[in-house]
């Protein structure tokens, strides 16, 4: 799962990735930072809280989530029984991110299927 979330901090905009159960706990990550548990804690209560709503207005659960912040984005997308966040600085091309966290959401799906 390493190298899944190694190709998206390839991509310049980028700073890091981290995959998250649904409680939370941190399954792997490239962000690199101390506060790396806590940004996984809160993300995945986050979107816990997202999909609570969309499901309570009928539109069912949440697939995405984007925050957007004077310094930066955070993108969070639903990977199954797992979450992948990708923080970013000066987001340029939210579309091409977004299609690549698509792309290693379904490859960490078939991963987690095949156990």
């Amino acid at each position: 799962m390493e190298t899944m979330l190694q190709r998206l901090t390839d991509l310049d905009e980028i700073e890091g990735a981290i995959l998250v159960g649904k409680d939370g706990l941190i399954v792997a990550g490239t962000l690199h930072s101390e506060d790396e548990e806590v940004i996984g804690a809160m993300s995945a209560a986050t979107f816990g809280s997202t999909t609570s709503y969309t499901t309570q207005i009928n539109h069912g659960e949440a697939r995405s989530l984007t925050i957007e912040t004077k310094s930066g984005t955070v993108f969070l997308e639903d990977a199954g029984d797992l979450i992948l966040i990708v923080t970013t600085r000066n987001t340029t091309n939210i579309g091409r991110i977004r299609v690549e966290m698509r792309k290693v959401c379904r490859q960490v799906m078939q991963l987690v299927a095949s156990y």
